[in-house]
């Protein structure tokens, strides 16, 4: 049975400063002999959260790429892929964890999938128009109660965070003004989390900006795993976890649909 290994370094809290300082989650699968003895070609170009992938028809769903079919993935969203590998075939394949039971290490094969619009999207479409922010730029900015952080300018999904550091502004590495004037501000990692915020005005749960995720997302597939010696499928809504599925939540910190 496949298990999980999570790493993960201590968070370090400094009283009076409002500030936090955290690793990210390492997921590995442990007992995983491909996994094991190709770590060396297997990559996490897209960090602990990965990427998903729009599956326009049935998508079948291997223990190892190339290996032992262990069911299918309908129609929809894949689940958050992690881990990428080619094989020799010049074939890319994207790893996922199943998280349902025996915390399995499964495979699709991407060829043809394009990825569901996120920021690694957003940044690439707008990287002409993202500019560095200069330091402490943003350290003055202010705001009373819940603030929110963006997946990026324009996205429906948000992270609400009802407390945060006072100082939250000087975490803002890079700028983004969207067509109507709002200005966004990206943060790398501020508790556990990256992502944007809307600097005209943080506390805004419907900040305006340009739709450019419009019908991006549509529904999370289904994994349908083979069954035993009946052969019957078992239909599984897949769990997907935030921070790499690694169940460690913030309490302070909750998702938000706008």
């Amino acid at each position: 049975m496949k298990k999980l290994i999570i790493t993960a370094a201590a968070v370090l809290l400094f009283a009076g400063m409002g500030t936090s300082v955290s690793a990210d989650i390492i997921v590995e699968p442990a007992g995983d002999s491909f996994f094991n003895s190709h770590s060396g070609d297997i990559t996490r170009p897209y960090g602990k959260d990965g990427r998903k992938y729009t599956l326009t028809a049935e998508t079948k769903v291997y223990d190892d790429p190339g290996g032992k079919e262990t069911g299918k993935l309908s129609t929809g969203v894949s689940p958050a892929i992690g881990l990428y590998y080619t094989d020799d075939k010049g074939v890319q394949w994207g790893g996922y964890f199943d998280f349902k039971g025996d915390d399995e290490l499964l495979w699709i094969s991407l060829e043809g999938l394009e990825p569901v619009y996120d920021n690694y999207s957003f940044n690439e479409e707008h990287k002409k128009e993202i500019t560095e922010a200069k330091t402490d730029e943003f350290a003055a900015l202010r705001a009373e109660g819940t603030i929110y952080l963006w997946e990026y300018p324009g996205s429906t999904e948000s992270i609400a965070m009802e407390s945060h550091p006072e100082d939250f502004g000087r975490y803002v590495s890079s700028l983004y003004t969207d067509k109507l004037g709002g200005k966004w501000g990206y943060v790398n990692y501020i508790w556990g989390n990256s992502g944007w915020f809307c600097l005209t005005d943080p506390s805004d749960p419907a900040p305006f900006g340009e739709d450019v995720s419009a019908g991006a997302m549509t529904s999370e597939s289904v994994f349908e795993e083979k069954g035993d010696s009946s052969g019957m499928l078992v239909p599984t809504v897949l769990a997907l976890a935030a921070a790499g599925g690694s169940g460690i939540l913030i309490a302070c910190m909750k998702k938000k649909k706008s």
